[in-house]
């Protein structure tokens, strides 16, 4: 059986007006509001990591790619340059004629 103390207790806290469970009620709620606020906030600090990790990954995709193409474009001028100096031959060889 329980002690008269608990027994007393629990009376005193039945004989209490509504306003307790009010208060108590606005407790609860804050502890909720701060839970959910806490969970949301460690949610979103994942994304951002997961978005830094996408956006360095991606980075380094199109630095190798602009290096490639930079290759690329060089190796054009080459051939642009090299046919330019054909063009001059012939055109050269064609004047003499």
């Amino acid at each position: 059986m329980m002690p008269s103390t608990y027994i007393d207790a629990i009376n005193h806290a039945a004989a209490q007006s509504d306003r307790w469970m009010f208060v108590a009620l606005i407790l609860i709620g804050l502890l909720a509001v701060f839970s959910l606020f806490r969970y949301f906030t460690s949610r979103l600090d994942r994304i951002k990591l997961q978005m830094d990790a996408q956006t360095t990954e991606f980075v380094t995709h199109l630095k190798t790619a602009n290096r490639e193409m930079l290759t690329v474009i060089a190796s054009a001028q080459e051939v642009i340059n090299r046919n330019s100096q054909i063009m001059e031959r012939v055109e050269r060889k064609l004047e003499g004629r």
